[in-house]
């Protein structure tokens, strides 16, 4: 168990929504799959691992379209949303929303210079994701990108990471570090979506990949990556029943 008691690490994925056509499919489909618990009673519906706060989904408000398609969104830590922005723009993002501010903490929505989009989140009374690295909460994230070198160019600048890029893979991967602890990677398309919400992957832990998909499946979702072995444990890649993509992964025994 990893429970979070402090703000995340600046250009850490520290929280995680999405807005759905129907929250209730929502609620069915995640429960089944990664255990959570979600809480109805408000519009933002809360998703909890023992009682801890890692995701959220939310419907429409009364009158407004639903999306045209249900991403999952991260965002990324920072302890200046203003100062943050103005580095998206000076190394060729672009600001979709400017920041909204509240006692939860003050968020922004933006985008890369290869297209994809993110959201920043400062830490005020919410610090983001509970918990970490157990099953059933968010454990790795990255985003696919048809430019690696202008991607990873432009996160180092604006987050200040470290970036590793991996040898001898089979395809272009690099891995992004904050404090010297990889954090978040980037990932050399491979014909996965690289534009908007959808270029971001976050991976959930879970206590058995193949039973998780298969259950997925049953619940209206689908496999678009089958269970395979990995260096970092089983992974599978999966649909949610609106298109949502994420990735379920057994850690290795002490990870998790």
């Amino acid at each position: 168990m990893a429970d979070v008691t402090s703000r995340y690490p600046v250009g850490a994925p520290c929280w995680f929504d999405m807005t759905v056509p129907n929250r209730a499919t929502a609620v069915e489909f995640y429960g089944a799959v990664l255990s959570w618990d979600v809480d109805t009673t408000e519009h933002y519906g809360f998703c909890r691992v023992r009682g801890r706060d890692v995701a959220a989904v939310a419907e429409p408000f009364e009158g407004e379209a639903p999306p045209a398609q249900s991403n999952w969104v991260v965002y990324l830590a920072t302890d200046d949303c203003a100062g943050t922005l103005r580095k998206v723009e000076e190394h060729g993002g672009r600001v979709i929303r400017e920041q909204l501010a509240d006692n939860w903490g003050t968020m922004a929505i933006v985008e890369d210079p290869t297209g994809g989009i993110f959201s920043l989140w400062q830490a005020g009374e919410h610090l983001g994701s509970g918990a970490f690295n157990e099953p059933g909460a968010p454990c790795w994230n990255e985003i696919a990108t048809r430019d690696v070198a202008r991607a990873v160019d432009f996160f180092t600048k604006v987050f200040g990471y470290e970036a590793e890029a991996l040898p001898d893979g089979p395809f272009d991967y690099t891995v992004l570090k904050a404090n010297g602890e990889p954090v978040a990677g980037v990932y050399g398309g491979q014909g996965r979506v690289s534009s908007g919400h959808g270029a971001w992957l976050t991976y959930f832990a879970t206590n058995d990949t193949d039973a998780a998909s298969h259950t997925a499946v049953g619940n209206g979702g689908r496999v678009l990556g089958e269970p395979e072995d990995t260096p970092f444990g089983r992974l599978a890649i999966l649909a949610d029943p609106f298109g949502a993509h994420f990735a379920v992964i057994k850690l290795p025994t002490g990870q998790a």
